[in-house]
């Protein structure tokens, strides 16, 4: 999911902006990737973005969530949702199958359940990486349930990660709706109102041209883009979390039903855990979250507060980051092991009993996955999926 993964720093990024061109209104008509600004006239306000908590029928992942992370039981956690098909991403031109080497273990972790995933091969080269949340369409349903894909703009140096609307489009013969808007999918949340969340990571994403056809657009025109085609009646950008990379606001909130959004605290017992080169930051991010709390709860927002671990300059353990999936929180942990050097140690069973009450006083089911691997790279549990909905 994770620009750390993408780039070397958030410096880096910085300078890519800075040499793309000036931050001025583009006249480009717009990077729609295969189509343009008339063939996507037809779809303008006729199709909205459900909760992720709405009826779920399929989840993308990518198959370097078992590569590098050896997450099959993400997998099967996810199976046992009730959702019908596992749509599982592969580079180009390898030749990976459900019967290859590489889903030797999913295999077995399945059973007989491996009839329900499919692969989706890549339409350009170049390596897939595992943060589906980011580069997957987002679903979409028309007024008489009918679904179609949203094929938001990812990174130019991620092809392969690009290509998965069209990929999947073409695949399942879903309709692919090309919006060209820079943002990833764990910078974006909604409810069945239509009411839209996000960070300033997205005019971030948007302040310069980085390849032909892209446009400078500032916040009321993201806007627009989000409400013609996302069906956003609302859509709130806060100032991103400080000294995190993404900038996403999976990392820090979430809508768990339409009147409630969970955000993450650091509490001052977590808080006296510091040490004195990271007690700046963490009182920083601290104050972050509490002024976030106040502006949603400002929005009218039921606000749930939950813990949030200790962060450091490189490590920001989410209990926000989880997927919603049929009643089911699939919801990350951290568990020591390779990853024993939490300063915070022990207090994570008391942030696990907490964060499990919370999950489950809001009618969900809360299974708990290791994340260890994946958050010191950037995401977890949310980042490495994207729900597909039920369709009539």
């Amino acid at each position: 999911m994770k620009l750390n993964l993408l780039l070397s720093s958030q410096f880096a990024l910085v300078l890519m902006i800075t040499a793309c061109g000036q931050q001025t209104r583009s006249q480009l008509d717009g990077h729609y990737e295969d189509e343009n600004a008339a063939s996507m006239t037809a779809y303008r306000g006729q199709q909205a973005v459900p909760p992720e908590y709405a009826a779920s029928d399929a989840v993308i992942v990518s198959l370097e969530l078992m590569n590098i992370y050896e997450r099959e039981d993400l997998v099967k956690a996810v199976m046992d949702t009730g959702v019908n098909k596992v749509w599982i991403t592969v580079n180009r031109d390898s030749g990976q199958n459900l019967q290859s080497s590489a889903f030797s273990r999913l295999r077995q972790v399945l059973g007989t359940k491996i009839s329900k995933v499919a692969v989706v091969e890549q339409k350009d080269s170049g390596q897939v990486t595992v943060w589906a949340r980011d580069w997957s369409p987002l679903g979409s349903l028309t007024e008489d349930g009918t679904l179609r894909l949203l094929d938001l703009n990812y990174y130019p140096r991620r092809p392969a990660d690009d290509a998965t609307g069209r990929s999947f489009a073409g695949l399942t013969g879903i309709e692919r709706i090309s919006v060209p808007v820079y943002n990833e999918g764990g910078n974006f949340m909604t409810n069945s109102r239509g009411e839209c969340l996000m960070s300033t990571r997205v005019t971030d994403a948007n302040a310069d041209v980085y390849k032909a056809g892209d446009m400078v657009l500032d916040a009321d025109q993201i806007k627009e883009y989000y409400r013609d085609f996302a069906g956003c009646r609302s859509t709130t950008i806060f100032p991103r979390l400080p000294t995190e990379t993404t900038g996403h606001i999976d990392m820090w909130s979430k809508f768990v039903d339409d009147d409630t959004v969970l955000v993450g605290q650091i509490s001052e017992e977590t808080l006296a855990f510091a040490t004195s080169g990271n007690r700046a930051m963490a009182k920083q991010i601290q104050g972050y979250l509490n002024d976030r709390a106040a502006d949603i709860a400002e929005l009218g927002y039921r606000v749930i507060r939950i813990p949030m671990p200790l962060p450091s300059p490189s490590l920001y353990r989410s209990y926000t980051n989880s997927l919603l999936l049929n009643g089911i929180a699939i919801i990350p942990q951290y568990v020591s092991g390779n990853f024993s050097n939490y300063s915070d140690q022990t207090l994570i069973s008391t942030y696990e009993t907490k964060v499990r009450q919370i999950y489950e006083a809001m009618g969900y089911k809360a299974v708990f996955i290791p994340s260890d691997a994946m958050i010191s790279s950037g995401g977890a549990v949310h980042c490495v999926t994207m729900q597909i909905p039920t369709a009539n």
